[in-house]
């Protein structure tokens, strides 16, 4: 099979893909961090704070600049925490992705997820207890 046949058929399985389910993505910017260390633990508290208070089995996978909190509700939505450097501080951003049509669930546990790193970034790297409401610091989506 030529290349173009091979480009042809890869288009089509995307796209009959794509339309068999929505995803979707909410991205969340939060404030710059001093280092990449802090915004690493930062990133696994808000992940295991969200797991104890909402009862999200999963797993969390890490790796030296992100962490990601998967299986957040079902097999469908998954979180990854990005702390990327920039220029000597570091710029964490947070992305909730689901694979199904429920853009309501993914966009709850994005907030979930911020209101709880703003706790912690409040708190010096301990979550304050809370269950809602935004807590200062936060970040934009």
């Amino acid at each position: 099979m030529n290349f173009r046949k091979m480009a042809a058929a890869g288009a089509l399985v995307i796209g009959a893909t794509g339309m068999a389910q929505a995803e979707g993505w909410t991205v969340t910017d939060f404030s710059s961090l001093p280092d990449r260390e802090t915004c690493m633990n930062y990133a696994e508290t808000t992940i295991g704070t969200y797991r104890s208070r909402y009862g999200a089995d999963g797993f969390t996978g890490r790796s030296d600049w992100t962490l990601g909190g998967y299986d957040l509700r079902g097999e469908v939505i998954d979180a990854l925490f990005i702390c990327a450097d920039e220029s000597g501080l570091v710029a964490p951003f947070l992305v909730v992705y689901n694979v199904d049509d429920d853009s309501n669930a993914r966009e709850t546990i994005a907030d979930r997820l911020g209101d709880i790193w703003d706790e912690v970034v409040v708190g010096n790297g301990v979550p304050s207890g809370s269950t809602g409401g935004t807590i200062g610091g936060g970040g934009t989506k």
